[in-house]
């Protein structure tokens, strides 16, 4: 059986017709939708600033295959500019438990950036993804997934931390 799927080239997200909410690959934007740059944190201290400032931002890195990912905090996620390309959104808290079989499926382990020290972790073996709910004053929900364990977990994430992002088709 066909089926007929929408795609979103920037997110690389895929929709199938009888769902409305889907993964795809890592969000990979430099820009938010209104066209203003979204700002890139080159050195660590950049981070921090970033992060301690509030203010969204974005850093890449490479795995030990040179696949460039791109990590952004929850200040970049959460900005009103809009991170999602449009007729794409960041999937709420409630939304990620419909949509983690297809991340387990389609898993990339980009590993994630600290806020505290703004190192980066676990390239190539684990994952952290944005939801777009907060949880307390400096906290998010996300998600985790870990290659040697296909289950994807919640999990609360300093705003500060650099994650990756997938997006869900507007309704």
């Amino acid at each position: 059986m066909s089926e007929k799927m929408d795609y979103c080239s920037e997110c690389g997200a895929r929709q199938r017709e009888e769902s409305s909410l889907v993964l795809g690959k890592d969000l990979r934007v430099l820009k938010y939708r209104n066209g203003e740059k979204i700002p890139y944190a080159l050195t660590s201290e950049e981070w921090l600033e970033f992060g301690e400032n509030k203010i969204g931002a974005y850093s890449c890195i490479t795995d030990e295959e040179e696949k460039l990912f791109y990590l952004y905090n929850w200040y970049a996620v959460n900005d009103a500019r809009g991170l999602a390309p449009g007729g794409w959104r960041i999937p709420t808290h409630e939304e990620w438990f419909d949509i983690e079989r297809p991340l387990r499926e389609n898993a990339s382990y980009a590993g994630h950036r600290d806020g505290y020290h703004s190192g980066y972790y676990g390239v190539g073996y684990h994952s952290y993804f944005w939801s777009s709910t907060e949880s307390k004053h400096n906290i998010a929900y996300g998600r985790s997934l870990y290659c040697y364990n296909r289950g994807v977990r919640q999990t609360y994430l300093d705003k500060r931390f650099g994650c990756s992002v997938y997006c869900v088709k507007e309704k």
